[in-house]
């Protein structure tokens, strides 16, 4: 007999074929989310797998407008349990790893809570602490302004930059932390941001840590708990020129909200671009 979870799990999405096998990966176990609610801008809808109507605690919601961060909102708005998970249409969680974070809430209630991420074709993380070139550790640290030693996990730095957290070198369980990733995390329905803060269209670029400043302005404290893992690819570097804008866009709009000083916003944004000049003969 199936156990209902007390929890609504919230994936934008502009119709993506991994979409259907993340679905599956949530019902794949006895302990299942009551609700999976797919939010999509109306006129991608064609693109979703049909599919995915088989599940019984699925619902697909259209927006009127593009733009991941308004989908998700729309779909908090649209949430009815205690408990509400973001989940970004590639990536995926197991069972095990969303009761931990539930019942990591449970006994936090002015808190939400994100897994440690691992690349889903190697299994390594995401974020990887350590790094052998000294060159990198001056950058981090004098440039960008990120503490030293295993300190810069989770944190963001004082140019408006993010670390995440490397599993292998977690010494505790739990982490506080200044940001938790927009791919997955879970939130009380009562602290859910319900504001669109993103006010750009199309993939949203820092859109999690403006996310995780807006929920520390509410007084919820930001956690990465070690027994949840989600697996997705490892993020790319923006190589289209559009998108690469909309990078720069979305930096200067999240390092405004972080007070970021003129020296080391226009630092960061000159090596964006130098990154991005190098990319594209590599």
């Amino acid at each position: 007999m199936e156990n209902i979870l007390n929890l609504t799990i919230v994936i934008p999405t502009v119709g993506e074929k991994s979409l259907l096998e993340v679905i599956k990966n949530l019902n794949s176990n006895i302990s299942i989310p009551k609700k999976i609610l797919v939010v999509i801008y109306k006129r991608n809808l064609i693109k979703i797998d049909k599919k995915i109507k088989n599940y019984d605690n699925v619902e697909i919601a259209t927006t009127n407008s593009p733009g991941q961060v308004h989908q998700r909102v729309e779909g908090f708005k649209l949430a009815k349990t205690d408990f509400v998970m973001q989940l970004d249409a590639d990536c995926f969680i197991d069972n095990h790893s969303i009761i931990e974070m539930m019942d990591f809430l449970k006994s936090h209630d002015k808190a939400s809570v994100g897994p440690c991420f691992l690349d889903i074709k190697n299994n390594l993380p995401i974020h990887k602490f350590i790094d052998e070139f000294k060159i990198k550790r001056i950058l981090k640290n004098f440039v960008l302004g990120f503490p030293n030693d295993n300190k810069i996990m989770g944190k963001v730095s004082k140019s408006g930059t993010n670390f995440g957290v490397d599993f292998n070198f977690l010494k505790e369980d739990i982490i506080q932390v200044d940001w938790i990733p927009g791919g997955c995390s879970m939130h009380y329905k009562k602290n859910l941001c319900l504001k669109n803060y993103f006010p750009f269209e199309g993939k949203a670029f820092y859109e999690d840590l403006i996310h995780s400043k807006l929920l520390i302005q509410k007084n919820i404290k930001l956690f990465i708990i070690k027994k949840a893992i989600c697996k997705t690819d490892f993020p790319i570097f923006p190589k289209k020129f559009k998108e690469f804008i909309m990078y720069l866009k979305s930096y200067n709009y999240s390092s405004k909200i972080y007070n970021v000083s003129i020296f080391r916003k226009y630092t960061c944004l000159s090596l964006y671009i130098m990154r991005y000049i190098k990319n594209q003969f590599y």
